[in-house]
């Protein structure tokens, strides 16, 4: 059995349990969910102008740069979620491609 595999056998487990050490010492509990719930950190990589515009957007609302993107990423999935979003090209070619009224 490898450090990465579960046991597999009451033998195996019988030699992880033997390994354990049991002490009446104070562990540091994982914290608990905010009223958000968990939280997940992503890595994001963007144009320095993009990072720019986001660090400004959030210091004139007062607010965090992580709380600007994750309102702007919930009203952007909304969108998608509740709408038909087309990108700019296709609507530029769909306008385009309509006659001229005379």
């Amino acid at each position: 059995m490898s450090t990465l595999e579960w046991p597999g056998t009451p033998e195996e487990m019988d030699a992880v349990a033997t390994r354990l050490e049991y002490t009446d010492e104070e562990v540091e509990l994982p914290p608990k969910p905010g009223p958000d719930g968990v939280m997940v950190s992503r890595s994001l990589k963007m144009p320095s102008e993009l990072d720019q515009r986001i660090k400004d957007a959030a210091t004139d609302r007062g607010i965090t740069q992580s709380m600007l993107m994750r309102q702007l990423l919930e009203t952007g999935l909304a969108a998608i979620e509740h709408d038909h979003p087309i990108s700019l090209t296709d609507a530029i070619r769909a306008l385009a491609s309509l006659r001229k009224a005379a």
